[in-house]
């Protein structure tokens, strides 16, 4: 009888255990034997007015007012129709883009995120162009978009025009130039300046300088 009675009494302690040791907000694990091991200490990235090491509270700060994340470029050009006109007249193609290894290497990357749209030649016949998914997909050469600069293209592949996305989020800025390059020359076929033209034409404005000069 006195067995029965102790065994009935340690188990109401143990079910009074379990239960006290319950909680019913879930956030928490309830009462624990090492809370540490059960709950994080850290302080809650974004919660509100529990951090006292910083005025507002916030563990996450906001950058310092001019500051630049690394590998950041900035990109002073707006999403306008005049940043559009600034870009393809200002903004050239760097030189170090211009090269044939890097234009092999750019082709991978155009086959991959632009030959669905624009075709694998440039010439607007992606696939998804051939399946009617979308209309009007212009191609790259002098008739279809006379007026376009790699400046231009650059830019489009940063903000976007017309039913084309911006591309900024999936293309680095160096990825950006090397598709451009590739457009622009293996593509569209536009011809590279030599050397020689260059050094013609810096040697005809010394003259005009000096001439002017003079006079």
């Amino acid at each position: 009888m006195r067995i029965g009675i102790k065994k009935g009494i340690v188990g109401i302690g143990v079910m009074a255990l379990f239960v006290t040791a319950c909680n019913t907000d879930r956030t928490t694990p309830g009462y624990t034997y090492m809370d540490d091991m059960y709950r994080s200490p850290s302080v809650e990235t974004y919660a509100e007015d529990i951090n006292p090491t910083f005025v507002d509270g916030l563990s996450a700060m906001k950058p310092v007012a001019g500051s630049i994340s690394r590998g950041h470029q900035p990109y002073e050009f707006a999403n306008s129709n005049e940043g559009y006109e600034s870009a393809r007249t200002m903004l050239v193609l760097p030189e170090s883009y211009k090269s044939e290894d890097v234009r092999k290497g750019a082709k991978v990357l155009y086959n991959n995120m632009c030959s669905h749209c624009h075709g694998t030649k440039g010439d607007g016949n992606g696939t998804l162009a051939v399946r009617d998914k979308f209309a009007g997909i212009p191609g790259y050469d002098n008739q279809k978009l006379p007026n376009i600069t790699p400046g231009s293209m650059y830019h489009v592949l940063m903000y976007g025009k017309g039913m084309m996305g911006s591309h900024a989020s999936q293309l680095t800025e160096d990825e950006r130039w090397q598709i451009v390059s590739y457009v622009w020359y293996d593509l569209r076929g536009e011809q590279m300046a030599s050397v020689e033209t260059e050094e013609v034409s810096t040697e005809v404005d010394d003259e005009v300088v000096t001439e002017n000069n003079n006079h």
